[in-house]
């Protein structure tokens, strides 16, 4: 057996970290470096580019945990990536070019304020930009796949509906000299059936290229394997059909009961053209945490290569191929649908196409968007919720720990600056950092135990209780050591404790009400 892929949310994850890395490093080991001989130099030369560059960090790790496109959090990566590394060549030959003219530190330039702001001023504005490419790319998608669905509908409602009218013509024209019989009879119902079916596919079809995927439920995907492979089997009662599933493979997904329809013109199509001496085609189910796949595997000739562009991309070719068909395409519309992704691989000994769906468990919600199959999937809206949650739990820790011991300017000494305002700033961030994950561990809950009020508060203190013990207790005190301030380690206070609890208390309740009231469970 094999197991699902991960390639989309691998890719996310990836993307995200990397950008959520560029917010922090060039944040961490620049703005601290800076000297700053006044407080307003110190707030819009320090704070500001502070402030931003952990925005920037926020806004990677929000890539992680949400619900986002793999190509969209791909682009925005890049352009960060291009953004700092085009302001460090230009931090460089400023550099160069001032040394050159006899300006250094001791004068009215400071080479780490420029760097520190030059930097995170380059990796924001690359982000911007690929925010903006981005969206751009996923509306042309849009643009593309709606093109499609129309060039689709036409197809299907001209090859289908007219062969089937043509066949009804046929027998009922009393003109031809032949009696209305039973046979007439059954083969006008079957072909009224027909259109009624091609009819019912278009209706599902005409919704696949919304923003949203809205009407999925949980769908046993075993069960509409074996109804695709029984409908195959009877076409090509000559082919062996073979169907390997295990107890893990026993998964809903987030789709529709059209669900059948859109594996079979695949386990069709291997079918069809397997034109070996013992036509033989394999359906595969693997689950994973949170996609579910399924693998058909033919010995044919290979899937040509138009085929191969349908199905991973939607690429319909403008033209009336007839020996295109209409299988591929139905397929990658139901599946775009879904919030899946369609994978190809050909081989010497045949084709297998993989489907990769959102199972059901993995995720409370169905997919935010076509084609978002995310590193954890929570929705824009929660993620929304759980930063406001995660500011308002911050300042409750913050106000208990700084009333208690005075520790709220030693957060700031972890960024080199023991100033409250810096240590405030960072605290902040350091919740919101933490409470974007509390959201993603609420997925991976079983059952709806991640929508009540006791998972929520029993996962914000659990989550409290490990930060305590191993960002608090181990990480920080390493952390300060390293920066120059002596700390035991571990180091576990009572009052560290306390505020710790707090925060994952107000976290876990603010989170439920906000989702309750102004989102859904």
């Amino acid at each position: 057996m094999f197991s699902p892929s991960r390639t989309a949310p691998r890719t996310i994850a990836l993307s995200g970290l990397w950008v959520a890395g560029i917010g922090f490093f060039v944040t961490r080991f620049t703005v601290t470096l800076a000297i700053y001989d006044t407080r307003t130099e110190f707030l819009l030369a320090g704070v500001v580019p502070l402030v931003v560059g952990l925005l920037l960090a926020t806004v990677g790790v929000a890539f992680v945990v949400g619900s986002f496109d793999p190509g969209f959090v791909r682009t925005v990566a890049v352009w960060c990536t291009a953004g700092t590394l085009a302001m460090a060549a230009m931090v460089l030959l400023t550099g160069t070019g001032s040394t050159a003219a006899g300006l250094d530190g001791s004068g009215s330039v400071r080479p780490a304020t420029v760097l520190s702001n030059f930097l995170i001023g380059g990796a924001v504005l690359g982000a911007l930009t690929g925010l903006y490419a981005g969206r751009n790319l996923g509306t042309r998608r849009k643009l593309r796949q709606q093109a499609n669905q129309l060039v689709t509908i036409n197809r299907i409602l001209r090859h289908e509906v007219l062969n089937s009218v043509a066949v009804i013509r046929g027998w009922a024209d009393p003109a031809d000299g032949r009696e209305f019989r039973r046979e007439a009879a059954d083969h006008v119902r079957r072909e009224a059936d027909a259109i009624v079916d091609t009819l019912d596919t278009v209706k599902h079809l005409s919704r696949t290229t919304r923003t949203a995927t809205e009407g999925l439920i949980p769908v046993d995907l075993g069960e509409a394997v074996e109804a695709s492979v029984a409908m195959a089997r009877d076409r090509h009662p000559d082919v062996t059909f073979t169907v390997e599933r295990d107890a893990s493979a026993d998964v809903r997904v987030w789709a529709d009961h059209q669900l059948r329809h859109a594996l079979y013109p695949l386990i069709e199509n291997a079918a069809a053209h397997d034109d070996s001496g013992a036509p033989a085609v394999t359906v595969e189910l693997a689950a994973g945490r949170d996609v579910a796949c399924v693998r058909i595997r033919d010995t044919g000739p290979g899937l040509p290569a138009r085929y191969r562009a349908i199905l991973e991309r939607g690429d319909i070719p403008d033209y009336d191929d007839p020996n295109a068909g209409f299988g591929t395409s139905v397929a990658r519309m139901y599946v775009d649908g879904y919030g899946g992704d369609i994978g190809t691989e050909v081989a010497e000994d045949g084709t297998s196409v993989e489907v990769t769906l959102r199972s059901a468990p993995g995720f409370a919600a169905p997919p935010a968007r076509a084609g978002s199959l995310g590193a954890v999937g929570v929705s824009r809206a929660k993620l929304l919720l759980a930063v406001g949650a995660s500011v308002l739990a911050g300042l409750a820790m913050g106000a208990v720990v700084q009333v208690a011991a005075g520790i709220i300017p030693v957060i700031g000494t972890l960024y080199g600056v023991a100033d409250p305002l810096v240590g405030w700033i960072t605290h902040v961030f350091h919740s919101v950092v933490f409470g974007l994950v509390f959201a993603g561990l609420l997925t991976l809950l079983p059952g709806d135990y991640g929508s009540r009020l006791s998972g929520r508060l029993a996962v914000g203190v659990g989550w409290s209780l490990f930060l305590w013990l191993v960002a608090a207790g181990v990480v920080m005190q390493v952390w300060l050591n390293l920066v120059g301030v002596p700390r035991p380690v571990p180091a576990l206070s009572p009052v560290s404790l306390g505020g710790h609890l707090v925060w994952g208390v107000v976290l876990g309740l603010s989170y439920h009400l906000g989702v309750d009231h102004l989102v859904g469970s």
